[in-house]
Parts: structure tokens; C-alpha cells; sequence
């Protein structure tokens, strides 16, 4: 056991978490911002096409936000309707706190490592530099695998996030005016 923590293998596995942290953010990321562009795409959509007779392309998801929209355009219930309307605006603005979450969090998973590779160092009771060294191998490698995996996150959906939610937000106020007016097709 004292080989694992001392030699690669907790390294390995450290860094390797880290990854598949950064691998699931990737999928969560992308997955809600999907959603947050296809919901501001489709009320886009609806706001320059008010006659309704043009038809916007099909797709499972597409008639599952089309299905969802209806249903609030159609509900006799206004506060049903208001709070599904909030909804899609507060998953609209948790986009920028969720990357956020995720880029800090492969940060601290990062710096964790440092921290636990120190503690070990100053645990080893031999005077042996080599030995007490040893930890440090993790020290370093989780710091690189937390900083760049945030900073891949970052290049990868920073400015995406920003601008889709501001956009959801402007579309979802601009169809929920038209809709309080009357003047949805």
C-alpha cells in the first residue's frame, strides 16, 4: 500500500479523477446548453414568424420544446404559466453559475491533490530526500490536470454561456410580452 500512495498509482489515480470530472462537466454543460439554444432558437422562430404557417424542421426534441411552449400559450392557468416560464428563465441563468461550479471545482480537485501530496511528504519519518520527495510527483500533476482541464472548460463554453442565456432571456421576454398581448398564432 505504501508503494501506491508513494509511487504513480495514487498520482494515476488522482489525475484520472480529475478527468472524469471534467469529462461530466463536458456532458452537463453541453447537454443544458443544448436545451438553451434550441428553447431560444424555437421562440426566436416564433417571434419572426407570427402567421405560424411556416414550419420549422423536425426533430424529437424540437417537438418537445414545441409541446412545452403550447402548452403555456394555450393554459387557461396564468400561474402555471408564469412558473414555467420562470423556469426556463432561471435554467437560462444558471447557465454562467454552472460552468463556473464545474471550473472551480477541477480547480480545488486540482489543488486537493497538492495539499494531500505535502501532508504526505511531511508525514514520512525518514530522513531519505528521494523518499520524502516521492509525494511531491502528485503535487504537481494534479495541480497541471485541475488547472488545465478548468481552463479547457473555460476556453470551451465561457463565452457560449454568457451570450445563449442573455439571448433565452431576451426571447423568452419578448414571447411572454406577445403572449400576455394576445398575439401569438
Amino acid at each position: 500500500m505504501r508503494e501506491y500512495f508513494l509511487g504513480w498509482g495514487f498520482t494515476a489515480t488522482k489525475v484520472s479523477l480529475i478527468i472524469l470530472v471534467f469529462f461530466y462537466a463536458i456532458a452537463y454543460l453541453r447537454r443544458e446548453l443544448r436545451y438553451i439554444r434550441e428553447l431560444t432558437d424555437y421562440l426566436g422562430y416564433l417571434l419572426a414568424h407570427k402567421d405560424g404557417r411556416t414550419k420549422p424542421p423536425a426533430s424529437l426534441r424540437l417537438d418537445e420544446l414545441r409541446d412545452q411552449v403550447n402548452q403555456v400559450a394555450d393554459s387557461s392557468d396564468s400561474a402555471w404559466a408564469q412558473k414555467q416560464i420562470r423556469g426556463w428563465q432561471m435554467r437560462a441563468q444558471r447557465l454562467e453559475p454552472a460552468l463556473a461550479f464545474w471550473v472551480d471545482l477541477l480547480r480545488q480537485l486540482g489543488l486537493l491533490g497538492t495539499t494531500i501530496a505535502l501532508a504526505m511528504a511531511m508525514a514520512i519519518e525518514r530522513t531519505d530526500v528521494s523518499v520524502m520527495l516521492a509525494p511531491l510527483g502528485l503535487a504537481v500533476w494534479t495541480t497541471v490536470a485541475g488547472l488545465a482541464t478548468s481552463i479547457l472548460l473555460s476556453m470551451q463554453f465561457g463565452m457560449k454561456m454568457a451570450a445563449w442565456a442573455d439571448a433565452c432571456e431576451k426571447n423568452i421576454e419578448a414571447w411572454e410580452a406577445r403572449r400576455r398581448g394576445g398575439n401569438l398564432p
